[in-house]
């Protein structure tokens, strides 16, 4: 991460330096990949399909995904193109970025990533993906989920285990800075970047405020700065981080907490109660928190700025924002939510009381980029101190 970080400051003198008359001839020009993706913008389907395949031909499309998800198989049964995964985590896919694609070097087509701030911050600034909106689903898609696209959300909850019995057990989210709440698994926030930028979004004036209406509704008075902390987001992020115990995966934490005792707690990936018996699971949102009950992180699928197969590249991204690569991708379960407005979730999600996205946009914290980009320096370092000091 620190070469990343340097290579962000020498891009910045550069750009300082060669800021003169070579700039408007920079920005006419295209590259093939740029080209390829504004025709692709406005193929259909069967256009899209016939272009890749004389491009791509037998080999394979390259994909980086830090979702295992993308390992599934059913875009080569359906357009007969090959297809090759590597699952980096948050951070390598930036650093393989900056290896490959800032070196002139091929390595994916595909980057589907969850890291809203590098996405942005090193991915774009630096000129190693391209964005891509096929113009079938434009008008599906929500204006904030364009540019970077994003291809569908999940979503991070509190769960309980309810020994069987117990409903209503987070009835307020300052009840997990409690005593009794002390063991909360999760995935540390150093390890998985879509939780850091949780927990900075949190920092927000807006959540601010609401933090403060459930602190009030829940010790029965306003909150007071003792000066212990900036804010009163910060505290609750503090006494939260305390009370946590990180574990590497979430399906670790599921499997943990339907063997665990009544009133063991987690903060994982709703998608994961595919893998466990959750007849003794409860996800809190669903039963009503005040404040929130979890976050949703957007997944995003953009294009390499030197991807071998850029129209393959650009039909892999269709397939993900359509009904039928949803469902066969990430939707078949509980916990995944397509961009696409007019896609709702499985039957198999809805029987365990699953929602669909506008839900639990109202339910749930949804990561801010432009006002983590506006802070993250400052709230990275804060944040990233507490918990490496668990």
């Amino acid at each position: 991460m620190k070469k990343i970080i340097a290579v962000i400051l020498v891009a910045s003198v550069m750009l300082c330096v060669f800021a003169g008359g070579s700039k408007e001839e920079a920005t006419v020009q295209e590259s093939p990949v740029q080209i390829a993706i504004k025709e692709a913008e406005s193929l259909g389907w069967d256009e899209l399909l016939a272009k890749a395949k004389a491009e791509i031909g037998d080999k394979e499309l390259v994909i980086y995904g830090t979702t295992s998800r993308v390992q599934e198989n059913s875009f080569t049964e359906k357009t007969g193109i090959k297809i090759k995964t590597e699952q980096p985590d948050d951070t390598q896919i930036y650093e393989k970025m900056q290896a490959e694609v800032g070196n002139g070097i091929y390595g994916a087509d595909v980057f589907v990533t969850t890291d809203s701030f590098n996405l942005v911050n090193l991915a774009f600034a630096n000129g190693w993906a391209e964005n891509y909106v096929p113009a079938a689903y434009s008008d599906k898609l929500a204006q904030g989920d364009k540019n970077p696209l994003v291809a569908l959300y999940y979503g991070r909850l509190f769960i309980y285990n309810n020994g069987g019995k117990m409903n209503n057990y987070i009835k307020n989210i300052w009840q997990v800075t409690e005593p009794e709440f002390k063991g909360i698994e999760m995935k540390s926030p150093l390890l998985e970047k879509c939780s850091m930028n949780f927990l900075i979004t949190l920092t927000s004036p807006e959540w601010q405020s609401k933090l403060a209406d459930a602190y009030k509704s829940y010790y029965g008075k306003e909150w007071k700065s003792d000066g212990s902390f900036a804010n009163i987001s910060y505290e609750w992020i503090y006494k939260f981080i305390q009370n946590c115990s990180f574990i590497n995966k979430d399906s670790t934490i599921a499997k943990d907490l339907a063997a665990g005792a009544k009133g063991s707690t987690g903060f994982f990936v709703f998608s994961k109660f595919r893998s466990v018996d959750y007849s003794n699971l409860s996800v809190a949102a669903l039963e009503g928190v005040e404040g929130f009950g979890g976050m949703l992180y957007p997944i995003y699928s953009v294009i390499s700025s030197n991807a071998k197969y850029p129209y393959a590249a650009c039909l892999y991204i269709n397939y993900l924002l359509s009904e039928d690569g949803f469902m066969n991708i990430f939707g078949k379960d509980m916990g995944a939510y397509s961009s696409n407005t007019s896609v709702a979730i499985s039957e198999k999600a809805k029987s365990v009381g699953d929602q669909d996205l506008a839900y639990w946009l109202d339910k749930c914290v949804l990561e801010d980029s432009a006002y983590i980009s506006s802070v993250y320096a400052q709230a990275y370092t804060k944040i990233a101190a507490w918990c490496a000091g668990k």
